[in-house]
């Protein structure tokens, strides 16, 4: 869910300057998702990709080490009863891959017409092609409060937004986050955040208009929002 594929090339060289200027050469995201942003970091740099959902990490681990294994159909049956399931090789990723929205704990995305592999074989062909942007990213399960000890990075993050589509783990605290933010900061790393709106501290260094289908109102589903990309 909110993929950054489609501001990255504006966003990402604002984030590389700024690491080049102060001699920094590893990349850290807590929240690396389908890593859309971190896939186009160049490979001079240490990249780290933590998430706390562990079907993404096992996904991306996939489409890393084995995308030519990825499945080319999955079933409504075999999604219903493997995204209940820990963690699996392959399984993850095909239960991801067919979430409608994008949405591993919704619904199965159905297919217009007879072919009901559209949605495994579109996926495959994109993770085949992502995987030689990944083959040295670092993949682990974690959640961010747990990543105190990083220092002398820039750590970019795309968490789940205010106001948005959330998480059945449990409400995100925003408030929390922010301070953590502050607190890697202080710990001499450069922090970027993707989000709609941050605190006053938080400078706007980009801002977009996207197109978005997320939201927390249903009648808010499809609407323009400004994408914006902050410095701590």
């Amino acid at each position: 869910m909110g993929s950054k594929n489609r501001i990255a090339k504006h966003i990402l060289p604002i984030m590389l300057a700024e690491a080049e200027k102060n001699n920094i050469t590893t990349w850290v995201e807590p929240f690396v998702g389908g890593a859309n942003m971190i896939d186009k970091v160049p490979d001079i740099y240490i990249r780290i990709g933590y998430d706390l959902n562990g079907h993404v990490i096992k996904a991306m681990l996939d489409i890393r080490d084995q995308p030519n294994n990825l499945p080319e159909s999955f079933s409504f049956d075999e999604r219903k009863h493997w995204k209940l399931q820990e963690p699996s090789e392959l399984y993850s990723w095909a239960c991801i891959v067919t979430s409608f929205g994008a949405d591993l704990t919704g619904g199965y995305a159905r297919c217009k017409g007879s072919n009901d592999s559209t949605y495994c074989m579109r996926g495959k062909r994109n993770a085949i092609k992502q995987s030689t942007k990944i083959q040295d990213v670092d993949f682990k399960v974690g959640c961010y409060k747990t990543l105190s000890n990083i220092t002398n990075s820039l750590v970019y993050c795309d968490p789940p937004y205010q106001k948005t589509s959330g998480y059945k783990t449990g409400v995100f605290n925003h408030e929390e986050f922010f301070q953590w933010c502050r607190d890697m900061k202080s710990k001499g790393n450069i922090v970027f955040v993707s989000e709609y709106n941050a605190p006053d501290d938080f400078e706007v260094v980009w801002q977009g208009e996207i197109k978005t289908n997320f939201s927390s109102q249903r009648k808010e589903a499809t609407h323009n929002a400004v994408e914006k990309l902050f410095k701590v």
